[in-house]
């Protein structure tokens, strides 16, 4: 019994192993790891070097800044972590049926549950890989531009709240994927959610001052302030609160958990008139933090949820 049990344990783990080698080669063919590397190393480049030049073209001194790394997780997020997210699962399941290799697949001895299992992990390994490249390049970028740099150890923490805030958005172009069965649809869908929530997100908490739903939606969220609502010009630090800005939240949580975070409407008098901005709700930043992540898991786990339960049916659809 222990034998067989071993035969199928041994049997499970190769075929899973084997689907995770099918998607990297697969990935590799198509040049997608290596154009987000590219596009990871473009836009880091960027966000390193354009500040000091522009100061120098300027004839601004460059201050150093000990901050630059736990900053730059603040600042990466929103469109270019979908991009990032878009890039890496558009074709993840929808690429099999578009190009018919969905058949072949199913043919081999590896079960429903493996198949998904194994592209689901090769895209998070796929994203570990590209931000922990972006987040040693961030911080010799940082050090050599901006001197030395305050709470490194930090950085995984970044880095781990980076890849889980980008598989939200994975998921969701997974899941249009494998109900379309089209890229362009898992693509162009996604795109539309992002805008939507963005849209909607912006017009509810800084106009209704109605944060409170942003704090249970997948993206940037509402925009948080360490100073107060009412004086002007706003002091304090100000940053997103949503999973998009789950690397940043977790830095702040083991950084500043007690510091208090504002989140600022705007009220119009009659006829859309003298505009008053007001608190719209306080909350800590481990408040903050832990329900972000806690959303972005509620969100991943149930995305993924569907998208293998439709995976499961496709297949039985296709191999009838």
């Amino acid at each position: 019994m222990s034998r067989l049990r071993d035969q199928q344990k041994t049997t499970w783990l190769t075929g899973f192993l084997a689907v995770l080698y099918y998607e990297f080669l697969w990935n590799l063919r198509k040049k997608k790891i290596i154009g987000l590397f590219i596009l990871v190393f473009v836009i880091v480049t960027l966000s390193l070097a354009l500040p000091p030049l522009l100061g120098y073209l300027n004839g601004v001194t460059l201050a150093p800044n000990p901050d630059a790394v736990s900053g730059f997780f603040n600042t990466f997020s929103g469109i270019f972590i979908f991009l990032i997210a878009v890039a890496t699962t558009m074709n993840t399941i929808s690429g099999e049926f578009e190009t018919g290799s969905i058949t072949p697949l199913l043919t081999k001895p590896v079960s429903k549950n493996t198949v998904f299992l194994g592209k689901i992990v090769a895209s998070f390994l796929t994203l570990i890989a590209i931000y922990a490249f972006l987040t040693v390049y961030v911080i010799v970028g940082s050090v050599v531009i901006e001197g030395s740099q305050n709470n490194l150890l930090l950085a995984p923490l970044g880095l781990f709240g980076l890849t889980l805030a980008t598989m939200v958005w994975a998921s969701m172009v997974i899941l249009l994927g494998t109900l379309s069965k089209s890229s362009l649809v898992a693509a162009l869908g996604s795109f539309g959610v992002f805008i939507g929530v963005t849209i909607v997100g912006t017009i509810l908490s800084s106009v209704y001052g109605q944060t409170s739903v942003l704090f249970y939606a997948p993206g940037g969220g509402a925009n948080g302030s360490t100073g107060s609502c009412e004086t002007f010009p706003r002091s304090g630090t100000n940053f997103a609160t949503g999973t998009d800005n789950l690397g940043y939240l977790l830095i702040q949580l083991v950084l500043n958990p007690s510091a208090v975070l504002n989140f600022c409407g705007v009220r119009f008098g009659p006829g859309g008139r003298e505009g008053e901005i007001f608190t719209a709700s306080s909350d800590t930043v481990a408040t903050v933090a832990l329900r972000a992540l806690v959303v972005a898991i509620v969100y991943l786990a149930a995305l993924l949820v569907v998208s293998w339960y439709a995976f499961r049916r496709s297949q039985i659809v296709e191999s009838a």
